[in-house]
């Protein structure tokens, strides 16, 4: 299940796993989302929730990885900080991003209106 997300005039694409929560979460696309960054990821709420199992819910993330956070009903996708992750919970992989989009976003500051469709 690949993805292509739009922040302006950067596009980066990922590929989603097979999980409950991401299968979910592509039949959803297109989604549009407001984030911003801390430095280590673009986050942001969405408007909607996804079904999850409560054994994939853990600590940390690699960076690339696209989480999605069940307790507050957030989107991420992480290029930074995989380092000091482990103390960061409820955190729900559903993929990772292709590896020149590490690069890309780490490059761009702000909030965004992204869109996030099939690709």
């Amino acid at each position: 299940m690949h993805i292509e997300i739009d922040f302006d005039t950067t596009t980066v694409s990922g590929t989603l796993n097979d999980t409950e929560t991401a299968k979910a979460f592509f039949d959803a696309l297109p989604l549009s989302i407001h984030v911003g960054t801390s430095g280590m990821d673009f986050c942001g709420q969405m408007g909607q929730s996804f079904p999850y199992e409560p054994s994939h819910v853990g600590f940390g993330w690699k960076n690339g990885d696209i989480n999605y956070n069940p307790s507050g009903g957030w989107f991420a996708v992480f290029f930074n900080g995989e380092n000091i992750s482990g103390s960061y919970g409820d955190q729900v992989n559903m993929g990772h991003l292709d590896d020149d989009a590490i690069e890309a976003l780490s490059k761009l500051k702000g909030s965004y209106e992204i869109t996030i469709r099939k690709a």
